[in-house]
């Protein structure tokens, strides 16, 4: 099994990484959204292919 990404966006817009623990990522994921934040999970090929689209549309 691959890494797994979670990153958590604020109100603002603002996008940081959250260090995951697997055993415990529902936990985390109920904390970020009672936080007022919007997580997303990803494993390593969702990172890798949302990174790839993030250069493309700064590239235009």
């Amino acid at each position: 099994m691959g890494r797994t990404y979670l990153f958590s966006e604020d109100a603002n817009g603002r996008v940081r990484e959250v260090k995951v623990d697997p055993k415990h990522l529902d936990k985390q994921l109920r904390e970020e959204r009672a936080a007022g934040r919007t997580p997303t999970v990803l494993d390593e090929d969702e990172r890798i292919r949302f990174g790839q689209l993030t250069n493309d549309l700064n590239n235009r």
